[in-house]
């Protein structure tokens, strides 16, 4: 059990929409001696008025966060992105700024993140800075993506719309982890003991 004078540690899950993060995220959880607190990015938008998104493209959402449903790809298909105006930057940095505060005051978090912009990831790491981060690329077939997409309320496109950009930070992850590659219990295992899931 870790003890309450030192920080905890951070397993900071980055991946497209339906990649599988939730599922590992929780995963984790469950495999954890300790006890690894949740924070995703759906966390904020269950915290944010649905006049400026929320997730659900409100009136205010172009200060907020809204779907850009304008993109498709060479084929046609729809590419969704989420976009975010001011307001929805300021709710971002807070956001890291309160899961932070939950490794600062020492427990082990888990973070399940789409990174929306490559400039948001430099922006988590100052915020996460002297703490133990390990950094998980969380991947599998967009193919897979799109057919998980199908079976949730998120619209159409968009696992396609940040499938690349999602990855396309600079940074080398410390792990990367296909969803595909095994049940979310030994993936959780596998990142529990630091080792490269594909």
């Amino acid at each position: 059990m870790r003890s309450g004078d030192r920080p905890g540690r951070v397993i900071f899950l980055n991946g497209t929409s339906s990649a599988g993060k939730t599922t590992l995220a929780r995963a984790i959880q469950d495999e954890s001696e300790t006890p690894f607190v949740y924070w995703g990015i759906d966390t904020l938008f269950s915290l944010v008025p649905s006049n400026w998104g929320g997730g659900r493209d409100g009136p205010l959402s172009r200060d907020g966060f809204w779907y850009d449903r304008t993109g498709s790809d060479e084929e046609g298909r729809p590419s969704v992105v989420i976009r975010y105006g001011e307001a929805g930057r300021r709710m971002l940095r807070s956001a890291r700024a309160a899961a932070a505060a939950f490794a600062r005051g020492g427990d082990d978090l888990v973070i399940d993140e789409l990174l929306l912009t490559p400039d948001l990831l430099p922006e988590w790491m100052d915020a996460l800075s002297g703490l133990e981060v390990l950094l998980v690329g969380v991947t599998c077939p967009l193919a897979v993506a799109e057919q998980r997409e199908r079976g949730r309320r998120s619209p159409a496109g968009l696992a396609r719309g940040h499938y690349r950009s999602v990855h396309d930070h600079g940074t080398a992850y410390d792990l990367t982890v296909d969803s595909t590659a095994g049940t979310p219990a030994v993936l959780a295992q596998a990142v529990l003991r630091g080792q490269i899931v594909r």
